[in-house]
């Protein structure tokens, strides 16, 4: 497979049966596409945890045979390339591109409280307006990341994009050098132009709702009535409306004894879902229901919830994934032409959700999710990898897919 190419980048994704084979495919795929002094200096690159073990020798392979030191990354359980995706298995993808002097700055891994970042970053920001923060991170870091995320805003002024590793080993990150527990990442000035677009994945099963009653992690009351029985209420809702059915008729407590023909929609997974303040794209923040209680009739959500603040129901399957990728880079293209004039990216780093990898939908082949991506977007130089936590905006998602355009 040859890489992927434009004026400004080159790209190639490759497996092997440990790091030297799939190092060795990947910079065939590069060298390939490099011609004299094209100028590339910067490195995206991406390794499946099955090398986590081996990252410091791929890196140190990288640099030395690419002539290119500045590289950001991290490791995860799957990693993207142009229309395809290595899940669970040894691989590697990288993008290489070319930058001005000064339109990149590197910052290393912490917790933004020991002043190695704002050492990195102030004397660049100085000359910055706008930035756009890359950041990726360790899930298993000692500080909440959302936390963090916040700190990182405060100190850049910058719109701050990325992901959280996703490892059944260590979560390292790549900033210049490796390293684990915290934020690292690159900034790019005001002068690299840049696109991003968020696909949330699931669908709303119901109106969005008011936390009346709650304790910590615990939703007791919504709408002022027992939050389980508004739960059950929005899922009959569903049912309702995919199957033209009797909201009352459906036994939650035992869906398997409905006829075959309705055992779709139960098919998926229900989550609880946080909107947006402040924001007018109807973006949500989606969290895990981490327990039922029968006896309480309460919901316990993985986040902390306040009284008075909203909270929705919403349904994730393979086609609710597939439709809102689908209508979300619909949707970023139209813009683009819109804004440009033309739709001609030269880059792209594609961050999705970790679930979604291992879901039907996330297969490497034509139904696969960046199968949609290269079909709407076309041959453009692409990297990424599937997180624990997807970062837009400074806000950390769940179950989402981010699409970042160099433009």
């Amino acid at each position: 497979m040859a890489a992927t190419t434009s004026t400004t980048f080159a790209s190639a994704i490759a497996s092997g049966t440990d790091w030297r084979e799939a190092s060795k495919n990947v910079l065939e795929q590069l060298e390939s596409a490099r011609a004299g002094d094209d100028g590339f200096n910067f490195g995206l690159l991406y390794v499946s945890d099955h090398l986590c073990d081996d990252l410091s020798s791929i890196l140190n392979l990288f640099k030395s045979v690419l002539n290119i030191d500045q590289w950001c990354g991290c490791v995860a359980m799957g990693v993207c390339g142009n229309g395809l995706e290595y899940i669970d298995q040894p691989a590697i993808s990288v993008m290489i591109g070319r930058f001005e002097a000064g339109q990149t700055c590197l910052f290393p891994c912490g917790d933004l409280d020991d002043g190695k970042a704002q050492a990195a970053l102030e004397p660049w920001l100085e000359a910055q307006d706008a930035p756009v923060i890359l950041t990726h991170g360790d899930p298993m870091m000692g500080a909440n990341p959302a936390h963090l995320l916040q700190k990182l805003e405060d100190l850049t002024s910058g719109y701050i994009i990325g992901g959280l590793a996703s490892s059944r080993g260590d979560h390292a990150c790549i900033a210049g050098t490796i390293s684990l527990n915290g934020l690292c990442g690159v900034g790019f000035s005001q002068d690299v132009a840049l696109s991003c677009s968020l696909s949330q994945g699931c669908a709303p099963i119901g109106a969005a709702h008011i936390i009346t009653r709650c304790h910590d992690h615990t939703i007791l009351e919504l709408d002022g009535r027992p939050a389980l029985e508004v739960f059950e209420d929005d899922v009959r809702h569903m049912a309702c409306a995919r199957a033209n059915l009797d909201p009352q008729a459906i036994p939650l407590e035992r869906p398997e004894d409905l006829p075959p023909e309705y055992h779709q929609m139960f098919q998926g997974e229900v989550h609880a879902a946080f909107p947006v303040q402040g924001c007018d794209k109807g973006e949500y923040l989606v969290r895990n229901l981490i327990r039922i209680n029968e006896e309480t009739k309460s919901l316990d959500v993985a986040q902390i919830s306040g009284v008075g603040e909203r909270v929705l129901f919403v349904h994730r399957d393979n086609d609710s994934v597939k439709k809102d990728l689908a209508r979300t880079l619909c949707d970023l293209h139209k813009r683009i032409i819109r804004e440009q004039g033309q739709f001609q990216p030269k880059g792209a780093l594609y961050i999705s959700c970790v679930a979604r990898a291992f879901s039907d939908f996330g297969k490497a082949d034509k139904s696969g999710e960046l199968a949609l991506v290269h079909e709407i977007i076309g041959d453009v130089p692409l990297t990424g990898f599937y997180a624990s936590g997807e970062i837009n905006a400074g806000r950390l998602y769940g179950y989402t897919g981010i699409l970042i355009l160099f433009l």
